[in-house]
């Protein structure tokens, strides 16, 4: 039996959903253990700028399909350069950080990007975030102290949670951008755009690294390249198949499957402190997902109120 069309012309297909989301997120997982074991073979530079060369060539075919160029054209071309400039902040940061750092902690550290989008929505996107939501975003901040560790409470930062924490910021200031930016521009223009500032970027910075790239490196980093993007798109497939109540609690999968690998391959395994601080970061992200259809219900039973007072 086909479900029927959601009104805004989604389907509700929410098990379906979930299943995209999860198979999306354990994608994800998947490359980004390979970043791990890629930064250890190469310099950040060199590894960004290989990668995302590969991405734009997987995705060329998509931009013949789509009608070439002429898909690409943008309204706020500077509005892509900045959200590019934030994703290649994002990913060196990233990257950087799995070299100092568990696989898991800075997968879980990460988990604050959702509490840093809503915090930056206010400024770039003129939202009103109550006193629930910003309550929530300071408990989440006090669950990455607590994943950091109890040398917080000695004045110690290590760098690798720096890092990890400056890319959930950047991470959560590009997908910021794409909100902004998602009224007048493509998927395809946006991917294209951000890959190519991340090619940019990493060709500029080879001169300050030596170019080291292994033979055996180059199909490693094309399965990262072919794992992004089929990552994403289930995630975003997910998102159009279910609510985003329904689907968004699955992305926390993603903890739980850096914990086996980071365990299968580096016997790293969390520490108690990582998974409770894991646990109050996912509990103050459900409580913002929560919030938001409870006020997204508010809106849309406003308006019918407004539609009846008018007819």
């Amino acid at each position: 039996m086909s479900a029927s069309p959601a009104p805004d012309g989604r389907s509700d297909r929410p098990l379906l959903g979930i299943a995209y989301m999860a198979f999306g997120v354990f994608l994800l997982s998947v490359m980004d253990t390979i970043a791990k074991y890629a930064v250890g073979q190469m310099s950040s530079p060199v590894l960004i700028a290989i990668r995302s060369a590969m991405v734009l060539i997987v995705l060329a075919p998509f931009v013949v399909r789509a009608g070439g160029l002429a898909a690409l054209k943008t309204r706020r071309p500077w509005g892509h350069a900045l959200r590019g400039l934030f994703a290649v902040g994002a990913m060196f940061s990233f990257f950087e950080s799995l070299r100092l750092l568990p696989l898991a902690t800075a997968i879980a550290i990460g988990f604050a990007a959702p509490l840093f989008m809503t915090a930056l929505s206010v400024p770039i996107l003129r939202e009103k975030v109550g006193v629930h939501r910003w309550s929530a975003v300071a408990v989440g901040f006090a669950g990455v102290l607590v994943i950091v560790g109890p040398g917080i409470a000695d004045g110690e930062f290590g760098l690798g949670a720096a890092l990890a924490l400056s890319a959930a910021v950047f991470y959560a200031l590009a997908m910021t951008c794409v909100r902004w930016l998602a009224s007048t521009e493509t998927d395809l223009s946006m991917m294209v755009s951000q890959n190519l500032a991340m090619l940019i970027a990493g060709c500029v910075g080879l001169p300050f690294v030596a170019f080291h790239a292994p033979a055996h490196m180059y199909p490693v980093i094309l399965a990262m390249a072919v794992l992004v993007l089929l990552g994403q798109r289930f995630t975003f497939r997910a998102f159009r198949l279910a609510p985003v109540g329904a689907v968004a609690p699955f992305h926390y999968t993603e903890l739980v499957w850096a914990a086996i690998f980071g365990w299968m391959f580096w016997r790293e395994w969390p520490e108690a402190n990582v998974w409770w601080g894991a646990a109050i970061v996912v509990g103050a992200g459900l409580y913002t997902i929560w919030r938001e259809r409870v006020r997204a219900g508010e809106r849309a039973r406003a308006a019918l109120a407004t539609r009846d007072a008018a007819g």
